[in-house]
């Protein structure tokens, strides 16, 4: 059976606003969508740009508690956050690769990534509801810390993945570090569902 663009739009509402508290049209006026909170990373680039896409089609996004990660010196996410919020919670995370940085040093700017996001996620005292990104790598240290205070009992913090548009045949390599530990695995092509177990798909989602 074909589904329509209105229906495939409300499937991917429930599939990653079901977490949020932000289903369209099925929770209005429902106290319990204003205690929800979410962090948001954007991601720099073509990523950004998606990720501001899928927010703009949440309902009642203003009820959400809403925090972003951006990567040290991604200017132009942090004025991408203007266009949605006039004074936007931000926290700075290391980037963990540079585009054409040499494997030698990506590992020990990873390693960076991951000790600075470990120790900001320990100085915490909330955890969000929620984490929501897309890539790119700056995705895994920030899942991963969260992942693992989960599992010792700290936190019940969801991490929801949406894969690139971009990604058409293959998961990007985020996307498959991300997968295992990830709650929902959403992808925007038919194939990625059917190649990957735990893959969700709900048409194009930006």
């Amino acid at each position: 059976m074909t589904m329509s663009k209105s229906e495939l739009r409300c499937q991917a509402h429930d599939a990653y606003g079901g977490h949020l508290g932000v289903r369209a049209s099925r929770i209005a006026g429902n106290s319990a969508a204003t205690s929800k909170s979410v962090l948001i990373l954007l991601g720099s680039g073509g990523h950004t740009g998606e990720m501001i896409r899928i927010l703009r089609q949440f309902e009642h996004f203003d009820h959400l508690q809403r925090q972003y990660a951006v990567s040290d010196s991604d200017e132009t996410s942090l004025a991408s956050i203007g266009s949605l919020e006039k004074s936007p919670s931000v926290i700075t995370i290391p980037r963990a690769r540079n585009i054409g940085e040499s494997k030698l040093s990506a590992v020990f700017r990873s390693s960076k990534a991951f000790i600075s996001t470990f120790l900001l996620f320990a100085s915490m005292r909330q955890y969000p509801d929620v984490f929501l990104c897309n890539g790119p790598g700056t995705a895994i240290p920030i899942a991963y810390v969260l992942f693992f205070f989960k599992y010792l009992g700290f936190c019940k913090t969801k991490i929801i993945y949406v894969e690139s548009l971009a990604r058409v045949n293959n998961l990007s390599l985020t996307g498959k570090l991300i997968l295992p530990i990830a709650d929902r695995m959403l992808v925007q092509w038919s194939q990625l569902a059917k190649k990957y177990k735990r893959c969700e798909y709900y048409g194009i989602l930006v």
